[in-house]
């Protein structure tokens, strides 16, 4: 995963970490744990994420695989 674009994409959106934490029904320490890569996020997170963010597939792929897709 790449934490430092996932992390860019949360300041880009301008959303806290405690309202996505909630958004994704995790608690603040859980979803800590994920954006540092510490555990991973589940495929329904991933989608959470992509819509509250308004990532594109290409960001998706680029932060939760590691790989760029055209």
């Amino acid at each position: 995963m790449n934490c430092p674009e996932l992390r860019a994409s949360i300041a880009r959106a301008g959303i806290t970490n405690r309202k996505l934490a909630e958004h994704l029904g995790l608690s603040e320490q859980a979803f800590y744990n994920k954006i540092q890569g510490d555990t991973e996020f589940k495929g329904s997170e991933i989608k959470g994420l992509a819509k509250v963010l308004n990532l594109s597939m290409k960001d998706v792929n680029t932060i939760f695989f590691d790989r760029d897709v055209n």
